[in-house]
């Protein structure tokens, strides 16, 4: 499956990136450290829109747009991490309710 269309949009995240698969279908990173690796781009993302405002606060840059553009940014992978982590709490429960 190709996902060269996906990464090619300039609005995905830079902490998301495609899961490289072998022949047999097994992934070459677990879920776990895919989750953290998110998890680590979007504090990344916080952590650049907080330096930002910060030097636009003590005056060390003048430009509110990449004040704004950061702090987007931020905005928008918290808000795509926290409906993952809805996702997975909503599956989670879903299997805990089946009949074994």
């Amino acid at each position: 499956m190709a996902f060269d269309a996906i990464t090619s949009i300039s609005g995905t995240p830079q902490g998301i990136r495609p899961v490289k698969t072998t022949g047999s279908g097994q992934g070459d990173v677990s879920f776990k450290d895919m989750l953290l690796d998110a998890i680590n781009g979007v504090n990344q993302l916080q952590r650049e829109s907080d330096a930002i405002t910060e030097d636009f606060i003590a005056g060390r840059t003048d430009s509110i747009h990449d004040v704004m553009i950061a702090g987007t940014k931020a905005s928008l992978a918290l808000d795509f991490m926290i409906e993952v982590r809805n996702k997975i709490m909503d599956a989670y429960q879903e299997i805990m309710r089946m009949q074994v």
